[in-house]
């Protein structure tokens, strides 16, 4: 194929996170309208290729009807769209099996699956994670390193720097002239986390800064895990895409949006637009405020009784409480129970004192605790001071990936 400049039109989503379940309620039907709206968002800009960077399932092993709708998409997508590229990277949620399974199905093609780091004689495969984009007239507009997500055991020698600089140095190798792009799904510091739904990653016992892995050879890096959209400071533009809607209470303020990346030759830095994602749920919160007067509020909620199950809003209701509330889940429950909306949880709110102000297991629900914060609460319990050692922390956090691999299927 030539390797003449043209323009490349490229959609960046992730985390969209299929099979989720928020307090044991489905959102199937939230998953469909956004694909749905993808679908369309996708022939309307003109779009070359899709670009999905990582936890497309919400678990390692999915249900079938999370497969079966992923795999609906795509057909649907390159049916519709006679031109168009899918590339779906791995993430943290995801099992890396399960999603490099369908590319040896598929072979050489429009759709590609990248879930683990590919490897050559024990070391990293480089050339393999290079993917060539092409643009409306068939010739090829931008190189893709498509770097999944990385467990400890895929870096080899390497550390997250020293692996991006080699891939950024195949990459450029291959794309000569035409720009490249990158992916990643990990977290990089200074990126904003919501710290109900997403797990803390931490490659090589810490977080790296985005200008230390992504230099001006890349024209635009696509990240996944976030689910906050956000541009990250880099020397080139690096962005989270964010997930569709929101995945916890704590994302209800967030403004989900899918990328639209204009590669034009050799211009840097790309085109960049934000499509905002229409929310198909709503979330509602109440309180914090004493059980009375959230009674009142929850009362006072207008609700359309027209809208299907699957539809109703989903609602978080804070109590501040200053003593013993035995009766507090019942008459909430009680309140809520001819209405339609959905419950995501009920947060008790206590009075800080001098036992609870540094101990966050103190009141917390369980749900709400991540094992980063139980091991430094714990190690404050039995140690005192402000936490583990440095050592210690990565040495917990290395523990941690390699344990939620394991509990992968193979």
């Amino acid at each position: 194929m030539s390797q003449r400049a043209q323009t490349l039109t490229i959609c960046h989503t992730s985390d969209w996170h299929l099979g989720h379940e928020l307090n044991g309620h489905a959102r199937e039907a939230e998953h469909d309208l956004f694909l749905q709206w993808l679908l369309d968002r996708l022939e309307a800009e003109a779009v070359d290729v899709l670009l999905v960077t990582g936890d497309v399932y919400d678990v390692a092993n999915p249900p079938v009807s999370a497969m079966r709708r992923l795999f609906r998409f795509l057909n649907l997508a390159t049916t519709r769209l006679s031109g168009l590229q899918v590339v779906v990277i791995g993430g943290n949620h995801d099992s890396a099996a399960r999603i490099d399974l369908p590319a040896a199905l598929l072979g050489e093609g429009r759709v590609h699956f990248i879930g683990a780091l590919p490897r050559k004689n024990g070391s990293p495969d480089f050339e393999s994670l290079l993917l060539p984009l092409f643009g409306p007239s068939g010739d090829i507009g931008a190189w893709l390193a498509a770097v999944p997500f990385c467990r400890p055991g895929d870096l080899g020698s390497h550390d997250l720097p020293s692996l991006y600089d080699a891939v950024a140095e195949a990459g450029k190798a291959q794309a000569g002239d035409l720009p490249m792009i990158l992916t990643g799904h990990l977290h990089v510091a200074g990126g904003e986390v919501s710290e109900l739904s997403e797990r803390r990653i931490v490659i090589g016992g810490e977080e790296a800064q985005a200008a230390t892995l992504f230099d001006a050879r890349a024209a635009y890096v696509a990240l996944g895990h976030l689910h906050r959209p956000q541009a990250v400071a880099a020397e080139t533009t690096v962005r989270y895409a964010g997930s569709p809607f929101p995945l916890s209470s704590a994302e209800r303020d967030y403004r989900h949006s899918v990328v639209i990346v204009k590669v034009q030759g050799s211009e840097v830095p790309c085109q960049v637009e934000l499509l905002p994602i229409p929310r198909p749920v709503d979330f509602l919160a109440v309180g914090p405020a004493p059980l009375n007067t959230a009674l009142a509020a929850i009362e006072a909620l207008q609700l359309d009784a027209e809208l299907s199950a699957a539809s109703w809003p989903f609602i978080e209701i804070a109590i501040e409480i200053d003593g013993p509330e035995p009766d507090l889940q019942s008459r909430i429950l009680a309140a809520i129970e001819p209405l339609p909306v959905r419950l995501v949880r009920i947060a008790t709110i206590r009075p800080q004192d001098a036992g609870s102000s540094c101990d966050p297991l103190v009141g917390a629900e369980l749900a709400d605790l991540d094992p980063d914060t139980v091991f430094a609460a714990l190690f404050n319990r039995e140690y005192g001071g402000d936490g583990p050692p440095d050592d210690l922390a990565r040495a917990f956090a290395t523990l941690l990936i390699e344990t939620q691999a394991a509990e992968e299927p193979a």
